[in-house]
């Protein structure tokens, strides 16, 4: 299937999982633009990383999109309305490109999702769909899948260096769930993870942990995740392992984490599951000042032959227990020898306790600095090397509003679309404002003004540096048309088209 006939077809997809929006958190507003971002509460207490903030909004979000913002609190791109999630800066052939999932979100109690990871180049133009066009896969029950052209889930899009990309995906299928109490002919939602070519789609590696039963059994996870009412139907199938993350050892094997069972697995190359982390038991492991619970994105931090740091955002809270243990990012080292696990940085802000119930993620940044993102809770924090906060960014209402993850990147972007103007006369000044913005641009360090009563010819009639998303500038007397430029460092185009003044501001 084409690209564009992919995306035509996720488009409709989102207008069934965007649900009504709360509209109590301030959002921005432009003349020039038609974006509405969120109005970012932030507060610093010393230096942050260097980059910009990228991060999406669900739940009952003013709008669902994913947003590049800046410290201050100015928008630098925000994409086209979507259910979009896990946007971020990675790297393909030597170049930085931007990725996030775009399909459909299937809320909790199941929390997974199906569509496509887009990737985009540094003039925003989408240049790979990742899919999973066919593996036997079925929604669950009350989703109409017929008309999906891809069956990728939310929870995993990691580039690796060979240009692939390590994905996840949630298949309804038929289990016999009787040795812990439900039906035999049950239903279940399987968790797969895959690593797929970027460029081709071709699948390299497959894993679902219905296949491996006999070593992650469905007795394990009860005392975390009990079957109650689940698996009698497709519509409310058993999600009992629910995969949340994928990583890639050195040696090619992979480390992947399991929400329900509170587990990390290291897979072997052969699919067979070599080691068993557990939050609360340990598992193949005696646990050391460390323990987590419902975790999410455990990534490798450092790899050696006989010890690792692992990073999880450990939620420890769910829909089954929460409200008992604050939600904290971990770093743990992994002793292989001794099979030991104990902390080498817990990272919480104790004036700020927060509950996460789903979702989040932990990066390490330059410096030793690490933003965590809090998932349910519309929060950020950007903590330093004493692990101390230095930043808290919210962007809605706690209970309203979420983000899968939240990121902090170095872009640098110009896009080859055209900038955008709009203009007015304020006859009480006998002046023209003008007002120009360009979605994406990095770049821009001023704007040129050309403007005149009829549109052809038009000379210039002022310069203003940028100020922000949208930059204001005032022009002497009244005009009809006006066109803006933009100036700065790699910019060929950024020519906006001549627009009509409008008759008063």
């Amino acid at each position: 299937m084409r690209v564009s006939s992919i995306v035509s077809v996720l488009s409709g997809l989102h207008a069934t999982s965007c649900v009504a929006a709360d509209d109590s958190w301030p959002w921005q507003t432009y003349k020039s633009s038609a974006f509405e971002p969120p109005n970012l509460k932030i507060t610093k207490s010393g230096p942050t990383a260097p980059g910009y903030l990228f991060f999406d909004q669900s739940w009952d979000a003013h709008q669902y999109s994913v947003f590049m913002m800046s410290d201050e609190n100015e928008l630098i791109w925000q994409s086209p309305f979507g259910d979009l999630k896990d946007f971020r800066v990675q790297m393909l052939d030597g170049k930085p490109v931007l990725t996030y999932f775009n399909g459909i979100g299937i809320p909790e109690p199941f929390g997974w999702g199906y569509g496509i990871i887009q990737v985009f180049d540094q003039s925003y133009q989408s240049i790979y769909n990742v899919s999973l066009l066919c593996d036997n896969y079925t929604a669950v029950g009350t989703v109409d899948s017929s008309s999906f052209v891809s069956w990728l889930d939310i929870h995993e899009s990691t580039m690796t260096s060979d240009n692939t990309m390590l994905l996840t995906g949630y298949n309804v299928t038929r289990a016999d769930l009787s040795s812990v109490g439900g039906p035999k002919h049950g239903w279940i939602a399987d968790s797969l993870f895959y690593e797929i070519d970027v460029k081709t789609n071709d699948i390299l590696f497959r894993w679902s942990a219905k296949d491996h039963v006999d070593q992650i059994s469905l007795e394990d996870v009860q005392p975390f995740y009990p079957i109650n009412d689940w698996g009698y139907n497709s519509s409310a199938p058993y999600g009992y392992f629910h995969i949340n993350s994928v990583e890639k050892f050195q040696d090619g094997s992979f480390l992947i984490s399991s929400r329900y069972y509170c587990s990390l697995f290291k897979i072997a190359k052969d699919g067979t599951v070599d080691w068993t982390l557990q939050g609360q038991t340990g598992g193949d492991f005696s646990l050391d000042g460390v323990n987590f619970a419902y975790q999410h994105d455990a990534r490798i931090q450092e790899e050696t032959e006989d010890k690792l740091i692992i990073s999880i955002f450990d939620n420890a809270n769910s829909d089954v227990e929460n409200g008992t243990d604050h939600t904290e990012g971990i770093f743990m080292n992994v002793n292989m020898d001794k099979k030991k696990v104990t902390p080498f940085r817990l990272l919480d802000d104790s004036s700020d306790e927060i509950f996460s119930v789903s979702m989040g993620a932990v990066q390490a940044l330059p410096g030793d600095h690490v933003l965590i993102g809090y998932g349910s809770n519309p929060k950020f924090k950007e903590y330093n090397a004493d692990g101390s906060p230095v930043m808290t960014v919210q962007f809605g209402e706690d209970g309203v509003v979420s983000s899968y993850r939240a990121y902090r990147h170095p872009w640098v972007g110009i896009p080859n679309t055209a900038p955008d103007a709009f203009a007015c006369n304020d006859a009480s000044h006998n002046t023209t404002n003008v007002y120009m913005s360009w979605n994406g641009a990095t770049e821009v360090k001023e704007w040129k003004v050309f403007g005149g009563i009829t549109q052809s010819g038009l000379p210039p009639v002022g310069v203003a540096p940028k100020t922000g998303f949208e930059t204001r500038a005032s022009v002497k007397g009244g005009l009809k048309y006006v066109r803006v430029e933009a100036h700065g460092r790699g910019i060929t185009t950024g020519v906006s088209k001549t627009v009509h003044v409008q008759a008063q501001c």
